[in-house]
């Protein structure tokens, strides 16, 4: 069962490794502008809060934005890696409301216990606000993972 679960990894890593050249080929510079995105937030069913890091694809109204989040666990660390896609629903001048999907690998290593991994769907909602240059945003993200799934809520910042 471990050794499977690593080869669906390693193709899962295969996939997003080759998504993200393929858009980078495909579309000229301009018109996928690069941007950052850093964030905090809490997981409901694992109590915990976290950081996160990502990048932002954007082109047109879809954004692909590779991330990471660092949860703060006592006894061990957690964390998890993402390839989420949002597309604006709603655009306005001040603010944009999106929605999106997303896939995931959320890894789990107690100090005194072996580490686990699990592949996540996640389910993104969430709106920003346009009118400043550090660009505000809220965001709802359903996961679906084996058992618990977890809404995560966070707050951040576009730049």
């Amino acid at each position: 069962m471990r050794h499977g679960f690593r080869l669906h990894a390693s193709l899962a890593a295969t996939f997003v490794v080759a998504a993200l050249s393929g858009l980078g080929l495909a579309m000229p510079s301009a018109a996928a502008p690069l941007g950052w995105q850093a964030s905090y937030g809490w997981y409901t069913e694992l109590d915990d809060s976290f950081v996160g890091l990502g990048a932002r694809l954007a082109a047109g109204t879809i954004t692909v934005i590779p991330n990471a989040e660092w949860l703060f666990e006592d006894h061990g660390s957690i964390y998890t890696l993402n390839l989420d896609a949002t597309m604006t629903v709603m655009p306005l001048g001040v603010a944009t409301g999106y929605a999106g999907l997303g896939l995931g690998m959320l890894t789990v290593d107690p100090d005194r216990a072996n580490s686990r991994s699990d592949m996540t769907v996640n389910l993104i909602a969430g709106a920003g606000l346009n009118a400043i240059p550090l660009k505000p945003f809220a965001q709802l993200k359903y996961v679906i993972v084996d058992g618990d799934d977890p809404i995560v809520f966070s707050l951040g910042a576009r730049f």
